[in-house]
């Protein structure tokens, strides 16, 4: 494939080796549709030129996924399109359905880990996914923090420990944590302005002035929310 970046790498090899399964995937997935809807394809793109500008555009939309779900979107298309499937189609294909690789969907799996009445890889679970992801989450959050508090971070890991399953790669190593800091940090103070604007709403229909108040204020956020 012309015209093509390689994908996120760690290093040189890391990077050559990406960029040769990418090219492997893009040119697959239109070998597969040129076979299938050859005059259609032809179409689509008359010239050489045509297609390798089509090909870097679908690289730069498609270069999210992983390779070897692009290749399986492509194989879907064909089982599932009636008609020839442009870039969002293949796009469609691409994001993860939980029930199509036997997943529970974020807020069950959630709900599952929350009420395991064992925090033991050995229990039934539904899927491994479910258990890995309540331990990066951390068991403590699970069972002690609000849901509008636990469920984002628990989402997120199972989100990427499926993505793994998905892909075929190593659903046990290590997320990287960061970002979760950040959302969770991110989600207490949302909820915090939720709870502070209806506090003041409640005060203002008490003829309370919220501001004016401000020690009523901060007694009565004390008492309904224990901060």
């Amino acid at each position: 494939m012309q015209g093509a970046a390689s994908g996120p790498g760690t290093d040189q090899t890391d990077s050559a080796e990406q960029q040769k399964n990418y090219r492997y995937a893009i040119n697959t997935l239109f070998t597969l549709l040129e076979d299938a809807y050859p005059l259609k394809f032809k179409r689509a793109f008359p010239a050489e030129e045509d297609l390798n500008r089509a090909k870097r555009v679908w690289f730069q939309s498609l270069k999210e996924f992983h390779p070897r779900r692009i290749v399986k979107a492509a194989q879907k298309a064909l089982d599932t399109s009636k008609f020839f499937p442009d870039l969002s189609d293949i796009r469609e294909l691409c994001k993860l359905r939980y029930d199509e690789v036997g997943l529970k969907e974020p807020l069950q799996a959630y709900y599952e880990a929350c009420y395991a009445p064992v925090q033991s890889r050995d229990y039934h679970w539904s899927h491994i996914a479910v258990y890995l992801a309540a331990k990066q989450t951390g068991w403590m959050t699970l069972r002690s923090e609000e849901q509008r508090i636990a469920l984002p971070i628990f989402e997120r890991n199972y989100e990427i420990i499926c993505n793994r399953v998905l892909d075929g790669e190593d659903i046990e190593a290590d997320i990287f944590q960061g970002l979760e800091d950040t959302r969770n940090k991110e989600a207490v103070r949302l909820a915090d302005e939720q709870a502070e604007q209806a506090l003041r709403q409640q005060m203002e229909k008490q003829g309370i002035d919220p501001d004016a108040g401000r020690d009523a204020f901060i007694k009565m956020r004390k008492q309904l929310t224990g901060k």
